[in-house]
């Protein structure tokens, strides 16, 4: 069977045939809650205390009863006694009487009675009777976080779909929540096929093309907060496809091939899905500039997205139909990246051949002498990786657009693992080169 396109469906329409077919319900684990950086909250978290507990300091100092200090200057001095030492763990705390005052932390709790505290830098000691003299007033209430003025207690925190962030262990870790419940990861197996590819790099000179777009796209799905599973290999055989097919639609929860689909080739993944079931091949050529070649299919209730061999095909699809359904399963909004505005630093005209498909224009933010924010258009051909490798971000152009002009305002997408790694997040920004 060879295969050619007579017609192309929008990407649009083509996303919705195939989530139409599938049965992708989001699923939860429960995990210690220092384990959760970058996953995804299942439930809304709502504190089951006040924070603080009681009324605390925020300086280092004294707790004083206002009434003993409201007229104390520079001139008048007063001098109170200290009272027994605060410690955290003695609840309840003892009463503090009058002209008496107690040695307080940041954070430490305020004994009943005390009503002020007083920052150490406004005290001196006086070693001889075990008392203190203060030099300054403040108002009543001074340097005092009241029970619950930071968190009450049922007060909602962090919603559901909430990704986590370092400083939200530490609030999640201070309610006392030791486990939390967060969505499953999302298991995608990767099958790259061809009787050509090679994951052996001495393998080159012998005539194999080298194995690097499961490997791109196995580093995408990790940033993007999924599992990939990596099939290895897979020669132009349809029994060999059909098991690998097999294995991943028992071990997976999205399927993804790459190489095997283009135009006047036969199709031998196309063949192998249809054998295997129904639906099978729902949508096979996509308005989709580069990528129109792109496959989607569905077995046992779970998507196959075919890609192209073509790295930048490879890519977009990637973009427009594995990560909305990735971030789908993992309870995020499937249309939200991360966006940068920036002003585009050269015209840009779209191919003359797919001018109504919808385009994928990948561009290299940079800031400009002035500080604004600039996008460079990268263009190139569909196999060449200098073009992904040069840019740090895209821009989605829709159907029908055919130009964009210089200093043109553009939103410009950022993908984790394509406009930056894990360890360098925001570096690209301020780089123009």
């Amino acid at each position: 069977m060879h295969w050619t396109p007579s017609s192309y469906t929008s990407v649009g329409a083509s996303y919705v045939k195939v989530v139409r077919s599938v049965k992708m319900k989001p699923s939860a684990e429960s995990i210690h809650t220092f384990d959760s950086f970058g996953r995804v909250l299942y439930n809304d978290v709502i504190s089951n205390v006040d924070i603080p507990a009681r009324n605390s300091s925020h300086m280092d100092g004294f707790g004083v009863r206002y009434v003993d200090i409201k007229e104390t200057s520079r001139d008048h001095p007063v001098i109170l006694k200290v009272a027994r030492q605060m410690r955290f763990d003695i609840l309840p705390n003892p009463f503090l009487h009058r002209r008496e005052a107690i040695r307080i932390s940041t954070g430490g709790y305020l004994p009943p009675g005390a009503d002020t505290v007083i920052p150490i830098e406004y005290t001196e000691p006086v070693h001889k009777n075990r008392s203190i003299k203060i030099y300054s007033s403040f108002p009543r209430g001074s340097f005092i976080s009241y029970a619950g003025n930071e968190i009450k207690k049922k007060a909602l925190l962090l919603h559901k779909g909430h990704i986590i962030r370092a400083q939200d262990l530490a609030l999640i870790s201070m309610l006392g929540i030791s486990r939390i419940k967060v969505f499953t990861k999302p298991i995608i197996a990767i099958i790259p096929t061809g009787s050509e590819l090679t994951d052996n790099l001495d393998e080159i000179n012998k005539g194999k093309i080298l194995n690097t777009n499961s490997r791109i796209i196995s580093r995408l799905i990790e940033a993007s907060g999924g599992l990939s599973l990596d099939l290895g290999v897979t020669k132009d055989n349809i029994n060999e496809l059909q098991r690998k097919i097999k294995l991943a639609l028992v071990r997976s929860d999205i399927i993804i091939t790459t190489g095997g689909s283009s135009v006047g080739a036969r199709d031998l993944v196309a063949e192998s899905i249809n054998r295997l079931g129904k639906p099978g091949i729902l949508v096979h050529g996509i308005k989709l500039d580069r990528g129109r070649v792109i496959g989607l299919a569905v077995l046992k209730s779970k998507p196959i997205i075919i890609l192209p061999g073509p790295v930048q095909g490879a890519i977009n699809g990637f973009i427009v139909f594995v990560l909305p359904l990735l971030r789908a399963m993992l309870g995020l909004t499937t249309d939200k990246n991360g966006i940068i505005i920036a002003r585009l630093v050269y015209s840009w005209h779209a191919r003359k051949k797919f001018q109504s498909f919808l385009k994928i224009l990948y561009v290299k933010l940079g800031r400009s002498r002035f500080g604004d924010i600039q996008a460079i258009p990268i263009t190139g051909e569909t196999t060449n990786i200098t073009v992904l490798t040069r840019a740090n971000g895209f821009v989605m152009v829709p159907e029908g657009v055919t130009m964009m002009n210089k200093g043109q305002q553009i939103k410009v997408n950022l993908l984790p693992g394509l406009s930056f790694s894990s360890g360098n997040p925001i570096d690209f920004v301020y780089s123009s080169r």
